[in-house]
C-alpha cells in the first residue's frame, strides 16, 4: 500500500476509553450531600460497590448483599429493636475498602445478615462488617426500619442490587437512585417497590382486623422472594367467586389451600413465640419457593395461596412462561384483570415489572 495511503487509513483510525465512574460518583455524591455528608471519599467508595454489584460473584456463584454506611453500628443496629453485628475489620482506609469489604463479607450475607461500613468522623477511615435484626418474619425488616426513619444526626445509605446489572442506592432521607448497566431507557422513577406494595395490598383486602399488618408482612415476603427470583407471574383472585379462573389450567393445585393469613393471626394471637415464629418462617419460605416455579402463583384476596406453576389458555398453551412467553401470558393476564383476577403481577428476567388492579389501578 503507498505511504499516502497508509498514513490516510492511520488518520482515520479512532481509538477511545470511556468510563463511568466519574459520572458514579457525581451522582453518589449528590445523594450523600442531602444528608450532610459532602465526602468524596464516601462518593469514591460508593461508586466502586455499585460497579461491583451490578453483577457480583464469588467462584462463580451469583451474591447480592446490602451494605449499609452510616457512622455508628451500635446505633444502626439498635434502631432495630433486636438484633447483634459482628466486626470483620476496623481501622481501612475507606474509598479504596469496597473490594476487600465485599469479599470478606459478601459470602455472609444471607436471610437476615448485612452488611455494614462505620465511618470515622473525618471520613477517612472505616470499620466494617456484617449486621441482622430480628428474625420474626412478622416484624419490620432492618432495611425498613432504617430507611423509614431520618434522623438529621444519623444519616444512613444503603447500597443494594436490585436486579442483574441493577443497583439501587437511598438514604434514610427518602432520596434514592437507580444505577442500570444495561440498555434500558430512562425512568421517572423506580417502581418495584410501588408495584410489590399494590400487590401485597391486593392479596391481603379481604383479611378483616389484621389486614394492614398482614399487607406489610406479605410486603416484606413478596419482596425477598421477587427480588431472588428470574421472573415470575403472580395473579389475585377474588374470594368470593367460584375459584380458579377457566383460563388458568395446569397449575399444582393446594387442595386445600394455603391459608397463609391464617398462619400469621395464628402467629400475633400466640404472642409471637418461638414455635409461631418458626412457622411463619417456614410458610415464607414455602412463599418464596412458589413464586420461583416456572408459571402462575395463583393467590385469593383473602390471604390463601390457591396453587402455583399455574399456565394460562393463550396462543403459547403448553409453552412454559419464561422470556417473551412470560410477557405475552402477562398480557393475556391483563385482559382478564376486573373479571376473573383482581390483580395481576409481572416481574421480567431483567428486573422491570409492570402491575395491574381491578378499577383503581392501571398498567404501569
Amino acid at each position: 500500500m503507498p505511504a499516502s495511503k497508509i498514513r490516510e487509513v492511520e488518520s482515520m483510525a479512532t481509538e477511545k476509553s470511556i468510563s463511568f465512574r466519574s459520572n458514579l460518583e457525581s451522582n453518589s455524591l449528590d445523594l450523600i450531600r442531602k444528608v450532610g455528608w459532602n465526602c468524596a471519599r464516601t462518593s469514591e467508595l460508593i461508586a466502586g460497590m455499585v460497579s461491583q454489584l451490578a453483577a457480583y460473584t464469588e467462584e462463580g456463584i451469583p451474591m447480592s448483599p446490602s451494605v449499609f454506611i452510616c457512622s455508628s453500628v451500635s446505633q444502626l443496629v439498635q434502631l432495630a429493636g433486636v438484633g447483634e453485628h459482628i466486626p470483620l475489620s476496623a481501622d481501612v482506609p475507606l474509598e479504596s475498602a469496597g473490594a476487600k469489604i465485599l469479599k470478606d463479607a459478601a459470602p455472609l450475607c444471607f436471610g437476615h445478615w448485612r452488611i455494614f461500613v462505620e465511618r470515622s468522623p473525618d471520613g477517612q477511615r472505616c470499620n466494617y462488617g456484617v449486621f441482622c435484626g430480628t428474625s420474626d418474619p412478622s416484624s419490620l425488616t432492618i432495611d425498613e426500619v432504617v430507611l423509614d426513619a431520618y434522623d438529621e444526626s444519623f444519616p444512613v445509605i444503603r447500597i443494594s442490587q436490585s436486579a442483574t446489572n441493577k443497583v439501587e442506592v437511598r438514604s434514610n432521607a427518602g432520596d434514592g437512585i437507580e444505577f442500570r448497566f444495561n440498555n434500558d431507557r430512562d425512568t421517572e422513577e423506580i417502581k418495584i417497590h410501588q408495584h410489590v406494595r399494590q400487590l401485597a395490598e391486593a392479596i391481603s383486602s379481604k383479611c378483616g382486623k389484621r389486614g394492614d399488618l398482614f399487607a406489610g408482612y406479605i410486603d416484606r415476603v413478596l419482596s425477598i422472594a421477587i427480588k431472588d427470583c428470574h421472573g415470575t407471574l403472580i395473579a389475585v383472585v377474588p374470594s368470593t367467586g367460584a375459584g380458579l379462573p377457566a383460563e388458568i389450567s395446569d397449575l399444582v393445585r393446594l387442595e386445600p389451600p394455603f391459608h397463609l393469613y391464617d398462619r400469621f393471626q395464628r402467629h400475633a394471637d400466640e404472642g409471637k413465640t418461638a414455635s409461631s415464629v418458626s412457622r411463619l418462617q417456614a410458610a415464607s419460605e414455602l412463599i418464596s419457593g412458589f413464586i420461583n416455579s416456572d408459571g402462575i402463583t395463583v393467590f385469593n384476596d383473602a390471604g390463601y395461596v390457591l396453587g402455583y406453576r399455574a399456565f394460562i389458555k393463550s396462543d403459547n398453551a403448553g409453552v412454559p412462561v419464561t422470556g417473551g412467553a412470560r410477557s405475552r401470558a402477562f398480557g393475556s393476564m391483563k385482559a382478564m384483570v376486573g373479571k376473573s383476577l383482581s390483580a395481576a403481577f409481572f416481574r421480567s428476567q431483567d428486573g422491570r415489572t409492570d402491575f395491574l388492579q381491578i378499577e383503581t389501578e392501571q398498567a404501569k
